[in-house]
């Protein structure tokens, strides 16, 4: 299947203007610090990095984001807690810093020889010895999704720059699911879990559109109910729907907050519950194919017509976006994320098992690299005994929700006394970094407490 962003903004693009206006009014301004491309080696030049800053008071804390694969507007906006509570309450410096080779912060030259962690790492460490007033200013990250794998690997690489991480909803066991089951599988609970019959429903329209894929004379059919912008020629143009569906439905998993969400469009609250709910209505009172196909074609619209002005899809188009081709070669070179399906009894999605030959070899013939299981775990200790390997670490929350697909590469057992586990019942994709709602389950309160303290002591907090 097609590779599923672990970024929670991937079926909503950039960010809009709101976006951006929202960063001003929030007492914000846009900084680029220059840095090596190449840290290590030195010679290929310069690179660019574009944050986002707001300056507090010198005596206080600095408080860092580290950039996902993404502009870093987008992850400013889902991260209201830092912004409009912690920043403020301790007067601190916040820097939001852009991931290199996301949004404006590209190379002159796009060689993706410079895209790894340890380039990344070092830019933060760069920008953040810059912003510090004076040596002894505490600093903690924070991160959400692979902005959290960056925020614990932070901490990992360089304890004597930074005194903490928050790391949410980070996925650094998901290179160990070599079978690819998990994200998937949790996802397809999410929907079990608002009314069983709905996961049945959903894998019945999958399995009408297989039954699809092999009847041409049904395509003319599909073209109009999922409004395809061209008319459905090939059944690969039936299976890429099916991938583009299945996509929209694990992204409503990650985004199943209480309340609605607005980045570059608009979603409802509890998007699985309000998806289970159409799928019902077009399901009932006796099954027909094509109501069921129409209320899968529904359900799409909810994340790829979020803004109600989109007149047709073509689902199987190959991504030419920059994000996309920077995370892909991410993923091809040292984040392996295995990610399949496998029908019932695993999951409600089409059968498409994970295939690392196959996978290898796109990397190669894309990319020129082959995908390195061996270096990850060397360089941050990730092993599957991480209890033992990461026996050292400290002053790092590792935080992830119920709901959220990706918690099955989270971490779920602290390696020692000095590292946190935190569980969020009923929470989706990194819910604890948003801005505080008065719908929040108790549960993300008592994880905002619980780190809050934690915050205190590892920057000197004394009221």
């Amino acid at each position: 299947m097609n590779w599923i962003s672990i970024t929670i903004l991937f079926a909503f693009g950039c960010a809009s203007q709101t976006e951006d206006m929202l960063y001003l009014q929030a007492g914000y301004f846009v900084e680029h610090f220059t840095v090596p491309l190449d840290h290590i080696n030195g010679d290929p030049g310069l690179i660019s990095i574009k944050t986002l800053l707001h300056i507090g008071d010198p005596n206080g804390p600095l408080f860092v984001y580290t950039g996902n694969e993404g502009p870093i507007e987008d992850f400013f906006y889902m991260t209201g807690w830092l912004v409009y509570t912690l920043g403020p309450y301790y007067n601190a410096t916040v820097a939001f810093i852009e991931h290199r080779y996301y949004g404006d912060s590209l190379p002159n030259q796009m060689n993706y020889a410079y895209l790894n962690t340890d380039q990344v790492l070092l830019d933060f460490a760069q920008i953040i010895m810059q912003l510090k007033p004076v040596e002894s200013t505490p600093v903690v990250v924070f991160g959400g999704s692979y902005g959290g794998m960056l925020s614990a690997y932070f901490r990992i690489k360089f304890p004597h720059l930074i005194d903490g991480a928050i790391a949410s909803s980070a996925p650094v066991l998901e290179y160990l699911d070599n079978k690819g089951i998990g994200l998937m599988y949790q996802t397809t609970q999410d929907y079990f879990d608002v009314y069983p019959n709905c996961a049945f429903n959903i894998n019945d329209g999958f399995n009408i559109l297989d039954n699809f894929a092999q009847n041409s004379y049904t395509w003319n059919g599909l073209s109009s109910i999922f409004q395809t912008c061209t008319p459905i020629t090939s059944s690969s143009q039936v299976l890429a729907l099916e991938d583009w569906l299945s996509n929209a439905l694990e992204d409503m998993a990650q985004l199943n907050y209480p309340y609605p969400t607005n980045t570059d469009g608009y979603l409802p609250a509890f998007p699985v519950n309000v998806s289970c709910s159409i799928i019902g209505v077009y399901s009932s009172p006796t099954k027909n194919m094509w109501r069921t196909l129409q209320g899968l074609a529904k359900v799409a619209g909810l994340v790829y017509n979020s803004t109600g002005t989109t007149t047709c899809y073509t689902p199987w188009n190959n991504s030419t976006d920059q994000t996309d081709l920077s995370w892909t070669y991410q993923t091809c070179s040292e984040l392996i994320m295995p990610s399949g399906t496998y029908g019932v009894p695993y999951d409600m999605f089409p059968v498409r098992p994970w295939d690392f030959d196959a996978f290898n070899t796109s990397c190669y013939e894309t990319y020129g690299v082959y995908p390195n299981f061996e270096w990850y775990p060397i360089n941050y200790g990730f092993t599957p005994y991480y209890v033992n390997s990461l026996k050292n670490l400290s002053n790092v929350v590792f935080s992830w929700g119920s709901e959220d697909p990706w918690q099955t590469g989270c971490l779920k057992e602290a390696p020692n006394n000095n590292v946190r586990v935190i569980r969020i019942n009923g929470g989706a994709h990194h819910l604890d970094l948003k801005r505080p709602n008065r719908n929040d389950p108790q549960s993300v309160i008592n994880a905002r407490n619980s780190e809050q303290g934690l915050i205190e002591q590892w920057i000197g907090w004394s009221g």
